[in-house]
């Protein structure tokens, strides 16, 4: 049911010509790289150079969706009392959502305990959790208010999503060590407006983190399935070239899964671009670090 809605609904968006816009830039340019369904396609962004799927879903559909249709396992299912339990008392050992690889990375990098992050996109908190007792200082932001609910009454986590109050001044504008996110800006309908958000929230010096599906011409070569990891659920699909348009100008890092975190230990003294594996596995790990010199990213 909920695939022929989302066909019925592309079908219908597929009519109207402001459907195939790119939502990051705003450019109606645009190379076809991937189809299915008969009426979606995956295409490069000639203004921005994004993987993008069109016909593309509103605003209202894209947190709608997220607020009441997205069905993804453990990720959004949320745990009874027992169950919860049990994952408090092993720390998600032995789970899907054990963050001790994504913790080993963010150390990796130069971001330790103590630290503060902001994690972006924390479903019911489980991610928050593990973070915050590792030692960091953490603050969230989740779409999904059921969701959002459970990781602050359950898990204790603070949330904060009033994104338009953030300017000088604001107890969290440049207040972070760290902006990061795990399989989250994929699902956004602007990723360039969550570069603009961490850019106002993170320190000078402070870094981002991103854990995305692999949109990397290298991966899409060595998994033949690649495809199915674009469509309703992953609007867009993020790869290097991507993200080294938007982060022209600063300091970056790009690997695929499994990251070994001693190649990682160089990216604070680098000032360009760090490339640590070939990009072949299905998980892409970006990092970028805000410079102090110049006025965006």
């Amino acid at each position: 049911m909920a695939r022929l809605k989302y066909f019925l609904r592309s079908a219908l968006h597929s009519l109207q010509r402001a459907s195939f816009v790119c939502q990051n830039c705003g450019a109606d340019d645009r190379t076809v790289v991937d189809r299915k369904y008969l009426v979606t396609q995956l295409n490069r962004c000639g203004g921005c150079g994004l993987l993008y799927r069109t016909p593309v879903d509103t605003a209202a559909d894209n947190v709608a969706f997220y607020n009441e249709d997205y069905e993804q396992g453990f990720t959004t299912e949320l745990p009874d009392d027992v169950r919860l339990a049990e994952m408090l008392a092993n720390d998600f050992a032995d789970t899907e959502k054990d963050y001790g690889y994504y913790i080993t990375v963010l150390e990796a990098l130069g971001i330790a305990p103590g630290m503060a992050v902001f994690d972006y996109g924390c479903s019911w908190g489980y991610g928050s959790y593990q973070l915050r007792r590792h030692g960091y200082e953490v603050v969230a932001t989740e779409v999904s208010r059921s969701r959002g609910g459970f990781a602050a009454e359950k898990l204790g986590v603070r949330l904060f999503d009033d994104f338009d109050a953030l300017a000088p001044g604001h107890d969290l504008y440049g207040h972070f060590d760290a902006f990061f996110s795990a399989h989250v800006i994929e699902h956004v309908p602007a990723p360039q407006r969550v570069f603009d958000v961490a850019h106002a929230m993170l320190k000078d010096g402070g870094v981002f983190v991103a854990f995305t599906p692999n949109g990397s011409e290298s991966c899409r070569r060595a998994n033949p399935d690649w495809h199915k990891l674009w469509g309703e659920v992953h609007p867009n699909f993020v790869d290097e070239a991507f993200l080294r348009r938007s982060f022209a100008h600063s300091p970056r890092v790009f690997g695929s899964s499994p990251v070994d975190p001693a190649l990682l230990a160089s990216f604070a003294a680098c000032d360009h671009e760090l490339a640590v594996n070939d990009l072949a596995g299905t998980e892409l790990v970006f990092a970028t670090r805000k410079r102090s010199e110049h006025g965006g990213w």
